[in-house]
């Protein structure tokens, strides 16, 4: 196991994951400007990184046996050290401003979907009588003579 090739693994992992938080911000103005092919052109470029950072997570647990960035520290030497706490903290920052970033882009998504399916239902609503309309659709017997509520012989 060979500290320095984790710690290029993890340079490389915290790169990519600053890629992916570069991502995440163009996604919310994407959906702020309701463009629906940049979208889609976004999340395929998105799933290409998400695949690079997959694969080198995959690298990072075989170099390192399946151990955290803590137990690697207590094998490293003291400039090992502190070049894993650097990438430990620039992964957490980056980690936690994806998913932040992640959060406000579902809001901005659920906020589309609420207005269009308002626009959908305030366009597809059939019109309803607001005012009184006497019986258009019901047919007049003419046979029966029509009587008013008052009556004028009294």
């Amino acid at each position: 196991m060979s500290i320095s090739a984790i710690i290029t693994t993890l340079e490389k992992l915290a790169t990519l994951h600053d890629y992916q938080y570069e991502l995440t911000v163009r996604k919310a103005d994407i959906v702020k400007n309701n463009s629906l092919e940049d979208l889609q052109n976004l999340n395929k470029e998105e799933q290409k990184f998400l695949k690079a950072i997959s694969q080198l997570e995959q690298q990072r647990l075989a170099l390192s046996n399946n151990k955290t960035i803590t137990d690697l520290m207590v094998e490293a030497t003291d400039e090992e050290k502190t070049a894993l706490l650097q990438l430990k903290e620039r992964l957490s920052i980056s980690i936690k401003h994806i998913q932040e970033q992640n959060e406000l882009n579902q809001q901005l998504l659920q906020q589309s979907l609420q207005f269009i399916t308002v626009t959908l239902n305030t366009l597809t609503q059939e019109p309803s009588a607001v005012t009184y309309e006497k019986g258009a659709n019901i047919k007049k017997n003419t046979n029966t003579p029509t009587r008013s509520m008052f009556d004028s012989k009294a």
